[in-house]
């Protein structure tokens, strides 16, 4: 399964996943064990909602762009690095909704080079050059670097 589609940095137009939806979806599986939502914001391209189950909490992630999930323990804003954890309760929640992405996936060391003008990244990916152009401004170090980005 490919990862990094073109216009999944939020950069270039690309599919768009529906924050409402998204938000009904957390609301009716967790209803009040949701301790926040967090939707758009300039220079964010996910969606987030946070809850509190069996004493932990946990950050939900999809990307704004493809039905991308992820899952992380914390997050600080601009963190640069997000702790993806597995949560198979909540994946299997998600799945009939969207793509559940691993930590292993995740967590894949970005490798990509420039010469001049070019830029290529190893991943397999389908990015256009100004989101390549970006990588190099943003210096994202993984692939959930990139899927989960903080980029204005």
């Amino acid at each position: 399964m490919l990862i990094l589609r073109s216009g999944i940095t939020g950069f270039l137009p690309a599919p768009s996943v529906k924050e409402n939806k998204f938000k009904q979806i957390c609301y009716s599986l967790f209803g009040s064990k949701v301790l926040d939502f967090i939707g758009a914001e300039a220079g964010k391209n996910f969606y987030e909602c946070i809850i509190k189950i069996k004493d932990k909490r946990i950050h939900i992630l999809l990307n704004g762009q493809y039905p991308f999930m992820a899952f992380t323990s914390t997050r600080e804003v601009y963190v640069k690095y997000f702790p993806f954890i597995d949560e198979p309760e909540l994946s299997k929640l998600f799945k009939p909704y969207y793509k559940i992405l691993h930590p292993n996936q995740l967590n894949e060391p970005l490798r990509y080079t420039q010469k001049g003008e070019k830029i290529i990244v190893k991943n397999e990916n389908h990015l256009h050059q100004d989101e390549l152009e970006e990588l190099v401004y943003w210096k994202p170090e993984t692939v959930g670097d990139v899927v989960f980005n903080y980029w204005d």
